[in-house]
């Protein structure tokens, strides 16, 4: 279950539970972009798929749904018990810096003192460690994603990060380039390039990372191009 407080470091969940991510075997992490105002379809990712993931990336461009996440978690403890025990969220080019609830989540954070009470920050980039694997997290615009992912990875590999989690371009793909693993989930609410509106599930493994696209609409596992 979510503690609904964010730390120094931007991630939302306890200390514990960031360093029990870091550590855990055979972990699931819950990987969402691009929801554009679709609230909604949020909250019914969670309660399908919440229970079964241990952490959560979002790669920007809906940072109120995230704020109205949060909200109906802190006013619903059934829905807190569905949500992944830790949220690594980013900003997107149509996000602000930092987006407010009703509840002090910063009250812990001395990165929060500059902010009105009850600011939740979006950092521009995030890192998170999940079973002994260091990824990278971003929206992808300030990388150039439209045009290619080759800065996306020189910038995840100077955080020391073998895996690069980006959206903006509402394309689901993922490649791999100078060892750097490039996903996108896709967008979950506002699809391009002829593609389903879309969200993925990662699993970690100790020695690789497993991807599953699912279609937001059903929830249908299926394989992009590319």
């Amino acid at each position: 279950m979510l503690e609904l407080t964010q730390n120094e470091n931007s991630l939302i969940g306890s200390s514990a539970a960031i360093r029990a991510l870091a550590e855990k075997d055979h972990a699931r992490i819950l990987v969402i972009s691009d929801s554009h105002g679709n609230f909604r379809i949020l909250e019914k990712i969670f309660k399908q798929y919440g229970p079964s993931c241990h952490g959560f990336i979002f790669c920007g461009d809906g940072a109120r749904d995230i704020a109205e996440i949060l909200e109906l978690a802190n006013e619903d403890e059934s829905f807190r018990e569905v949500l992944p025990s830790v949220f690594a969220i980013v900003r997107g080019n149509g996000d602000p810096e930092i987006y407010p609830v009703s509840y002090e989540i910063g009250k812990d954070n001395p990165a929060a003192t500059d902010y009105p009470k009850g600011s939740v920050i979006i950092p521009d980039d995030q890192t998170l460690t999940v079973n002994g694997h260091k990824f990278f997290i971003c929206h992808g615009h300030y990388q150039g994603v439209d045009y290619g992912r080759n800065d996306l990875t020189f910038e995840a590999g100077g955080y020391g990060c073998t895996a690069a989690f980006y959206g903006h371009t509402h394309v689901a793909r993922q490649e791999t380039l100078r060892n750097c693993t490039c996903i996108n989930p896709g967008s979950c609410s506002r699809p391009r390039g002829g593609q389903s509106a879309s969200f993925a599930i990662v699993t970690v493994e100790k020695t690789f990372i497993d991807t599953a696209f699912i279609k937001a609409d059903g929830f249908r596992i299926w394989q992009p191009l590319g």
